[in-house]
């Protein structure tokens, strides 16, 4: 029983030294400090990217602004490897395309007014970057994209004003943009109406710019309405600014058009000479060579046909010059044209049939059998095979 009290005494005891040096002691709780600027600002930018994944774009806006705030206020203490200049560029990067994006939402149910204003934002922000982590090409083709989105928005609301001088401002990044000029062109055309202000517009760009371009859509809008004499001067001063393969082939072809195919094959001699690309050359060949058929130029058409095809090979082409060497008798050439066909078309009864019978004139029975003995069968071909075939002895 002594025991007993005597233990218990003493858990007594040392409970109350416990609990006096808690009282006598007074405990230390360290508090943390606040966060820095930089923290705030990196914590803020992630809960802008939560946002931004979730398509949350105006909360994405709100926190990537906050840690754009934080960044700035980082700046005069933070130290080079921090990059506040790139975080900050990159937060703004962010902002802009979340202010896209919910354009995009916006024009999608058709509100335009505030799919525009969401769109200014972006742009205001993308025309004030100093660019460090993108090229100044890459901001101004994003700011050429976005003028577009403006432009056809303000289209699409009827907004037809607006939406030319959005156009104006993706023709600053993309000067002689030529979609973007017809795209003008018909606004003021078909959707205000004003066929003077459309051409007028077009004549105005034209003689700013010099741009050669520009002249071949006002051409082309002159032909369309059928003033054809207005669009021959503006097809030539565009051929006088912009003395290139392009240039050359639409000239061409509205000389085609207005069936003056003399003019028109003066101008292919120019593209021929101004082009070595063995596809725009055999082009041009075939297109003067159609020119010299509708002037009733045999030998000249053949000329154009066979230069044709010393560019790039075309069994149809080949095959017209074999028929024509056959009318002429001139057996070597059938065979030679012939021959070009059946190398790109080896199913060509009529190149076989053709060819068959030059080596037949030429005396070349064995060769003119194996040809004719191809197509014996041929529905078309086959009667005119055998024929030659029972010749043969």
């Amino acid at each position: 029983m002594k025991n007993r009290q005597y233990i218990l005494l003493t858990l007594v005891a040392i409970l109350l030294i416990i609990a006096g040096c808690s009282t006598n002691k007074k405990l230390e709780v360290s508090t943390p400090p606040p966060p820095s600027p930089l923290q705030l600002a990196y914590a803020y930018a992630d809960s802008g990217a939560t946002a931004f994944t979730s398509e949350d774009y105006l909360s994405a806006i709100k926190y990537f602004s906050q840690a754009r705030d934080y960044y700035v206020q980082a700046a005069p203490t933070a130290s080079p490897t921090d990059s506040i200049e790139v975080n900050i560029e990159r937060i703004d990067l962010n902002i802009a395309l979340s202010y896209v994006n919910q354009g995009n939402e916006d024009a999608s149910i058709g509100f335009y007014d505030d799919a525009l204003t969401a769109y200014q934002n972006a742009a205001d922000i993308y025309k004030s970057l100093k660019p460090i982590t993108i090229s100044p090409a890459e901001r101004d083709d994003y700011l050429s994209k976005l003028y577009r989105n403006m432009a056809i928005t303000a289209q699409n609301a009827k907004q037809y004003e607006r939406a030319l001088q959005y156009y104006d401002m993706v023709l600053t990044y993309e000067p002689g943009n030529e979609e973007i000029l017809n795209i003008k062109y018909h606004i003021l055309k078909d959707d205000i109406k004003d066929q003077a202000r459309a051409y007028q517009v077009l004549k105005d760009y034209a003689e700013a710019s010099q741009d050669y371009t520009a002249y071949l859509i006002l051409a082309a809008a002159y032909k369309e309405s059928g003033d054809n004499a207005s669009a021959e001067t503006y097809y030539l001063k565009a051929m006088e600014l912009g003395q290139n393969p392009d240039v050359y082939a639409r000239v061409a072809d509205f000389y085609r058009d207005i069936k003056n195919y003399t003019k028109s094959n003066e101008i292919l001699s120019k593209l021929i000479a101004s082009t070595t690309d063995n596809a725009s050359l055999a082009l041009a060949y075939r297109v003067m060579a159609d020119n010299y058929n509708k002037l009733g130029s045999t030998a000249k058409k053949i000329e154009a046909y066979e230069n044709s095809l010393k560019y790039e090979d075309n069994a149809d082409i080949a095959l017209i010059l074999a028929d024509h060497w056959n009318k002429q008798k001139n057996w070597d050439k059938v065979i030679t044209y012939a021959t070009k066909v059946i190398n790109i078309n080896p199913s060509s009864a009529a190149a076989y049939l053709l060819r068959g019978n030059a080596y037949f004139m030429k005396k070349n029975y064995s060769a003119a059998k194996a040809d004719l003995q191809r197509i014996q069968n041929d529905p078309t071909y086959g009667k005119s095979a055998t024929e030659i075939l029972k010749k043969i002895k």
